[in-house]
């Protein structure tokens, strides 16, 4: 802070070369997003500015280095950065994942997306991650320009890219009527960055304060509006967050006695142990001891998903259990009456239940039929509502095949036997060992769900791997929860059987 004030001027580190964060004019000046907060910084400071072009490859050499005193150039907040430079908090921005599709798309969520066909560049760090989340048919090639050919030719869904490269992509005339509609995933925080030997100097809390009242004056929100930048959900959310108050009237969001931002106000992925408390406390302090990264634990957004998660499980298991079983007895009622045309269509339509994979029915009802009903009659079917239909059609067509072998075994003993609401009850408990494997194994079969986006544990977990890597972690997680949760449903069902068997005697 010395130097700089001594020597009258400010040396920041900008891009030129990705628009609109950093460019060249059209009479050769550097401008952009990122210029306008370097200005603001050195009229902070009193001093001139003088810009040093830098690009993402030698932007934290040159700071290493001494070239400049800071630099604002799209740098994404990381461990592996943090180790380099010293990266300034509170955040100014964050870039993610998203889709650039033609102006006729109708993808409007993620969902949609699955399973179709996109265009991605060779070794962007996230193609892997979002293929596997959301079952994407990649279509992977060497440069950003040839991909976004192959969406305008309709070769693809949409380019899956970083969201700000792709906003800059769209203020050109080429691009202009191209969208961006799907909300950015794998999030990553932008920082300032300035040399490790100034940390916890004078600079690192002018800029930390600087960066502070962008927040609070909404500035950062003023020059996402100056160009043309898409609104971005990280400032709308850190806009309200350093304007928060508490009781007294005084900011949530301000330098405790040591220093530092609260907890509530930094980047919740360098938070450490002794920071916080409560489960976020117990959860980084396993991480810290074992490396078993519990982040559903200690982190409140995925602990929110992870507890829906579960209990979207819960329920789609007590729907396919309850549903399969009376479809079951429902489909063997109504043959069993023998009525013209509709036994024999039930015996058929049962028997593609039964043989039929159910997650290729799933498929074919979300989208094949799905699809052709939304094209044409605006008519958008529920994915869990599909999950449920399709694993009672498949498990009640194999109760039935029980209920009618049992059926005819009753009738080698007496030619006069009908199945009827008096017999079913008995006829169900001669096979409900086979009955009870059928709904045990349907309930283990819900995790299809996640092929068509029904939030339940598989998807969640998936998502969290994606994010953070937590293979084995997530993986025995969720082993352990089917474990249990095969175990009670077998259980209950054992419960039911005993009384049906008792009632029977």
């Amino acid at each position: 802070m010395d130097l700089i004030k001594k020597r009258g001027v400010l040396i920041v580190g900008v891009k030129t070369d990705y628009p609109p964060f950093g460019m060249l004019s059209p009479d050769a000046t550097l401008q952009g997003f990122e210029h306008d907060l370097a200005e603001d910084l050195a009229r902070g400071l009193g001093v001139a500015l003088r810009k040093v072009a830098v690009t993402g490859a030698n932007r934290l050499q040159v700071l290493d280095e001494g070239g400049i005193d800071l630099t604002i150039a799209t740098l994404g907040d990381t461990y592996a950065r943090r180790q380099i430079a010293d990266l300034i908090e509170p955040n100014y921005y964050s870039s993610g994942v998203t889709l650039m599709t033609r102006p006729d798309s109708k993808l409007d969520t993620w969902a949609d997306v699955r399973g179709q066909k996109v265009c991605a560049t060779q070794g962007s760090y996230f193609n892997r991650a979002m293929a596997t989340r959301y079952l994407l048919d990649l279509q992977i090639f060497a440069n950003g320009r040839d991909a976004k050919l192959a969406v305008r030719d309709g070769r693809c869904a949409g380019w899956l890219f970083d969201n700000t490269a792709i906003a800059g992509d769209l203020l050109s005339d080429e691009w202009k009527y191209y969208k961006t509609k799907l909300r950015p995933q794998l999030l990553t925080p932008w920082a300032i960055a300035i040399a490790r030997s100034e940390k916890g100097g004078a600079l690192e809390r002018f800029i930390g304060d600087t960066v502070a009242q962008w927040h609070r004056r909404g500035i950062l929100l003023e020059l996402e509006k100056k160009w043309r930048l898409p609104p971005s959900i990280f400032l709308t959310e850190m806009h309200t967050l350093w304007n928060e108050k508490d009781e007294k009237g005084a900011f949530v969001c301000r330098r405790l006695p040591d220093g530092q931002w609260p907890v509530v106000c930094r980047n919740p992925i360098f938070i450490t142990s002794t920071e916080t408390t409560g489960l976020r406390q117990f959860g980084l302090l396993v991480k810290e001891k074992t490396g078993v990264n519990l982040t559903f634990i200690y982190d409140d957004y995925e602990r929110d998903q992870f507890i829906r998660a579960l209990f979207t499980t819960l329920a789609l298991t007590a729907s396919c259990v309850f549903g399969s079983l009376v479809s079951g007895m429902i489909f063997a009622l109504a043959i069993e009456q023998r009525i013209p045309l509709l036994s024999q269509f039930l015996k058929g339509f049962t028997l593609i239940g039964r043989m039929t994979p159910p997650l290729l029915q799933i498929y074919v009802l979300a989208f094949g039929i799905g699809s052709v009903l939304a094209a044409n009659w605006g008519i958008q079917l529920n994915s869990f509502l599909i999950v449920v239909l399709c694993l009672c059609w498949y498990t009640g067509s194999g109760i039935l095949h029980i209920l009618e072998n049992a059926s005819d075994k009753e009738r080698l003993r007496d030619p006069g036997f009908r199945l009827n609401l008096g017999t079913l009850r008995a006829i169900a408990s001669r096979c409900s060992t086979s009955i009870l494997a059928s709904l045990v194994n349907v309930s283990k079969a819900t995790m299809m769900a996640s092929a068509v986006a029904v939030p339940e544990l598989l998807s969640v977990s998936t998502s969290i791997i994606a994010e953070h890597g937590t293979v084995a972690t997530m993986m025995n997680t969720l082993m352990l929860l089917f474990l249990v949760l095969v175990f009670v449903v077998l259980r209950l069902l054992q419960r039911v059987e005993r009384r049906w068997c008792h009632g029977m005697d």
